[in-house]
């Protein structure tokens, strides 16, 4: 049997063979490093902003909840929300008033960012796309979240206001667990009567974390940057609950040294605050079961001293 002779490829074909192998490396630089697209919420269409109470349906499909626009002034068409995009709110500048943004089922996001207005993302689920996404609140602005609140892998992590410019309020109001770090960089973190677990807290500059009642914040680890300071507003003693098993720059049972005393609770100082070994609670008071220890150690030397009384006597 004959073999076909095997020939070298020719100048030409060598050619196309290197300029096909570059646009195909190309395309995927392109695909990992090129960052998300950014959309700006516009419920007005191409009229100049996104209107004053832009309500509407955050969603990938239906000509109706066409809100997104990749024109910052909101002067161009609208179109359906893309996955995994970064998403502002809102167009323009004329969104000044509180409105309501309804979730469609599960709506993949890069980041948040509150420019304009005081949205509330209400129902279904956002889910974060990035391992480490940024939400970025402007000043006098709040992001209510009443939709549920996710990300696509267990250690994420999630930055609050780290930008320069962004110290705005994020509003939680369903319980939420994230096994990564959260960073707050400014502004005010605010949870409402649930329950959230994080692996870490980092605070990266002066902020306020605000418990609406029946709250509990459990963390892994909790970390404050020098000079900083967490302020803790509407906190109640045996109501609200902030626990951390690790406490960076704390030590156990010491009220007020280290940085157990860059937290501050409405209505106390700095030197009040202790993270107890009890339970691992940061809080500014003695909790019940110490309460109970003072007081049995206090009936017991009153005792003690009715015995050496009777005896003198």
């Amino acid at each position: 049997m004959k073999t076909q002779p095997t020939y070298p490829p020719t100048r030409a074909s060598s050619k196309w063979m290197a300029t096909g192998l570059s646009v195909f490396l190309l395309a995927m630089i392109a695909a990992v490093s090129l960052p998300a697209q950014t959309l700006y919420w516009d419920a007005n269409s191409t009229t100049a902003g996104a209107g004053a109470t832009p309500t509407g349906t955050w969603s990938t499909s239906g000509s109706s909840n066409r809100k997104w626009t990749t024109n910052s002034a909101g002067t161009a068409s609208t179109v359906n929300w893309t996955s995994g995009r970064d998403a502002v709110f809102s167009a323009g500048t004329d969104a000044v008033n509180a409105f309501t943004v309804t979730v469609s089922g599960t709506q993949r996001v890069s980041s948040i960012t509150v420019d304009e207005g005081t949205p509330t993302l209400s129902g279904g689920t956002i889910r974060f796309s990035d391992t480490s996404p940024d939400i970025k609140i402007g000043a006098g602005r709040t992001l209510i979240f009443s939709s549920a609140l996710t990300s696509t892998g267990t250690g994420n992590n999630l930055n609050i206001n780290t930008v320069s410019g962004y110290n705005g309020t994020l509003s939680l109001t369903n319980s939420l667990s994230l096994a990564g770090t959260v960073t707050l960089g400014g502004g005010t973190l605010a949870l409402g009567g649930a329950s959230y677990s994080f692996g870490g807290l980092n605070v990266t500059a002066n902020s306020v974390i605000d418990l609406a009642g029946s709250t509990t914040l459990n963390l892994t680890n909790l970390t404050i940057s020098a000079g900083v300071t967490l302020t803790i507003q509407n906190w109640q003693d045996t109501v609200d609950f902030i626990y951390t098993t690790n406490f960076t720059g704390a030590t156990l049972d010491s009220r007020g040294t280290g940085t157990a005393g860059q937290i501050v609770f409405t209505g106390f100082t700095g030197a009040d605050t202790i993270w107890q070994s009890y339970d691992h609670q940061v809080t500014p008071v003695p909790e019940p079961a110490t309460y109970g220890a003072v007081l049995t150690g206090g009936l017991l030397a009153f005792a003690t001293w009715r015995r050496m009384r009777r005896t003198v006597a």
